[in-house]
């Protein structure tokens, strides 16, 4: 695309408050996209991302409720902008999920329009969300037993909901055939063209304001000063290649056969490339990441694993560079299924690119997020007659992992997440759900150690009061594919879902497949806590006692873990000399 970067003076002050303003505008669009949401997805878990975008394509501002969806969106952009060419007019909405479009997966739905001002596009906005029903013979669009994209649900190329302003008919017929909650799909498409609307509105307002050559010479500082800082944090990383890699459990066809994300990482000078080229060939299963998909977190472990907060704009993607080959599991070759892509990928390809990093700056490097095991349901509620899809996202209440520092958040999410997710209220999911929530609490023993330790687990039971349809998803089963702990940090010990029966027995549930729970059944599972960072044997005395104190450890657990003495019974401390006693003999 030809350079048209503005050559008007640069006004600092204006451009402060353009960048308050980008950044106020991308709030309302996608806070316009949870509160009309008819979907517990977008408007509970807030499994959504809005973006807004110049005449060039290039990233003004983001919202990351969910950021592994919004760092896709400015190679989406690129693909719906792309396939229309100049055949783009005032009025126009596009609608675009294709997973070989640059798109993420195909249960996340972009709505993007463009902005037009005297006859010119100035501008676009993108609303994005994980739709609730996307067809195909999966619950939710998650299909363990799908072999191409075909299954995993209906696959939308760049297409005009309205065109000019006028309602298009007969895709909306088709999009709503096509899926088995046509009523909620029709209804959250709706709310995202109303969340683009809004961005639209708040953007002309601006070119009223300042008009669009004052405006244009601002956004080309902000994209500049934002790539100027990006490239000063990775100078602070020492040049080199580095190498990590992670495995998750298996294909989901040969079980018990890891699957392997292989990163080389190398810093030179302000740039960093990272290159997953050696990664293991595609999988027959939806455990393959889209190339939209990868891009994204590339560029999300980066900019995560860098210090500080780094404005979302073009400038941060100028630094970072992506190399993939295709017909690995992190470029597939078409019709390659590719739902899990978003979670069980993404989780994956950031903690290779994590390990590969850490060791060029350990004080910015964090221990792994729990790995997410979820469980979704499908069914009648027959107090109301209706059909349900629930992604169970309290089934992604994960510890984060600690950092030099700091302790890992409680809940923080799973990496895919980044601590945005939304857990479900449990009196809104018993309303719309045939279930009832019986406990969700923070546990202790499924963090892992260390120095600073990962984020605590939590346990969960949820009975259900009727026969549905069911899957569990994900990863963090196996041995191989728990978070790991960085510098002698611990790792948290693998996910147990379990299904108790009326009847009292118990039957474990394997990753990557459909069940049936009848009614009286309960869905229960302790979600993995954080990786430790660094040795727990330096672990300050005093937090291992609030630990004991709050319950997450018992006297027994803090000799064990930390080679802490704890004493007193009801009023437990610390026997500092017999800790340092304790500590000695295992350093010897």
């Amino acid at each position: 695309m030809t350079d048209t970067r503005s050559t008007a003076k640069v006004d600092p002050i204006l451009t402060a408050v353009l960048d308050s303003r980008f950044s106020s505008i991308v709030d309302q669009v996608a806070g316009a996209m949870m509160r009309t949401s008819m979907s517990p997805i977008f408007a509970e878990a807030r499994d959504i991302a809005a973006g807004l975008f110049d005449r060039n394509l290039r990233l003004i501002a983001q919202r990351d409720w969910l950021p592994v969806l919004a760092s896709n969106l400015s190679v989406a952009i690129q693909e719906i902008a792309g396939y229309f060419g100049d055949d783009l007019h005032e009025g126009d909405v596009i609608v675009h999920n294709d997973p070989y479009g640059r798109n993420s997966h195909t249960p996340d739905i972009n709505v993007a329009k463009p902005i037009f001002h005297n006859g010119e596009i100035v501008f676009w906005a993108v609303a994005k969300g994980h739709h609730v029903d996307v067809g195909g013979r999966g619950l939710c669009g998650y299909d363990p037993t799908a072999r191409t994209t075909w299954d995993d649900g209906i696959i939308i190329k760049p297409s005009k909901l309205y065109a000019a302003g006028v309602y298009n008919r007969s895709i909306w017929d088709f999009l709503k055939s096509n899926t088995k909650i046509p009523a909620l799909v029709e209804a959250d498409l709706n709310c995202q063209v109303g969340a683009c609307t809004v961005g639209e509105r708040g953007l002309l307002a601006l070119v009223e304001q300042y008009g669009v050559d004052p405006i244009y010479s601002c956004l080309d500082e902000l994209m500049d000063a934002t790539e100027r800082g990006l490239r000063h944090k990775i100078t602070q990383l020492a040049d080199g290649v580095y190498l990590g890699e992670k495995a998750f459990d298996d294909d989901a066809v040969d079980r018990g056969k890891p699957v392997t994300v292989r990163a080389k990482v190398t810093v030179a000078g302000s740039d960093i490339t990272v290159d997953l080229s050696e990664s293991d060939p595609q999988v027959p299963s939806f455990l393959n990441s889209t190339w939209g998909n990868t891009f994204s977190v590339a560029n999300m472990a980066v900019l995560y694993f860098a210090e500080g907060d780094t404005k979302r704009n073009d400038g941060a993607l100028r630094p970072i560079h992506l190399i993939t080959k295709k017909g690995t599991c992190v470029d597939p070759e078409f019709p390659a299924a590719t739902t899990m892509c978003t979670c069980t990928m993404t989780e994956t390809i950031f903690e290779a690119v994590t390990l590969a990093l850490a060791p060029a700056k350990p004080d910015w490097a964090t221990g792994a997020h729990g790995k997410m095991s979820m469980h979704i349901s499908t069914g009648i509620n027959p107090r109301t007659q209706r059909f349900f899809a629930n992604l169970d996202f309290v089934t992604c209440s994960d510890g984060s992992g600690g950092t030099a520092g700091y302790d890992g958040w409680a809940e923080g999410g799973p990496s895919h997440t980044m601590g945005q997710l939304r857990q479900p209220d449990p009196e809104i999911m018993e309303l719309v759900t045939p279930t009832v929530v019986w406990q969700n609490e923070l546990i202790g023993g499924r963090e892992g150690i260390g120095k600073y330790r990962g984020g605590m687990g939590a346990t969960y039971k949820l009975q259900y009061l009727a026969d549905v349809n069911a899957a569990e998803v994900g990863q963090g089963h196996a041995e191989w594919a728990v978070p790991f702990g960085l510098f002698g940090g611990g790792n948290p010990p693998p996910c147990r879902p379990r299904i108790k029966h009326a009847d009292g027995t118990v039957t474990p549930i394997l990753i990557n497949t459909f069940w049936d729970p009848k009614a009286g059944d309960t869905y229960e599972q302790e979600m993995q806590g954080g990786a430790g960072w660094g040795d727990p044997l330096e672990r300050d005395p005093a937090l291992v006692l609030k630990d004991v104190l709050d319950e997450f450890l018992t006297a027994d657990d803090a000799r064990e873990k930390y080679g802490v003495v704890v004493t007193g019974g009801d009023q437990p401390q610390v026997d500092a000399a017999a800790t340092t006693a304790e500590r000695a003999k295992r350093t010897k």
